[in-house]
């Protein structure tokens, strides 16, 4: 795992104890959702993986499954031209869980 990915990691980690987790529903047998907006990469022109939305969204996923929510969907839109320079596509992920 390389610097980039330890740091995305630690920067969804800081996400999930401060926005999400204080977010979440309690367990009752009911469908819930929770909204996580992130951004791509910088320059990202590739063809490939995005790696930075991947791994804070795949943690965000794992500690809400560690703490026994069950996830029931993952709807995903993206919003082109965002961040200071226009250069960034937004993302928004709505996670429904139980």
């Amino acid at each position: 795992m390389g610097i980039l990915s330890r740091s995305q990691e630690a920067a969804s980690e800081s996400i999930f104890k401060k926005q999400v987790k204080p977010n979440l529903k309690e367990k009752d047998g009911f469908k819930h959702v929770i909204m996580i907006t992130s951004f791509s990469k910088w320059m990202n022109q590739n063809f490939g993986v995005e790696t930075k939305y991947t791994i804070q969204i795949e943690h965000i996923l794992n500690a809400m499954q560690k703490l026994g929510y069950e996830i029931e969907n993952i709807e995903h839109s993206t919003l082109k031209n965002q961040g200071l320079f226009g250069d960034m596509e937004g993302f928004h992920t709505l996670i429904t869980y139980k």
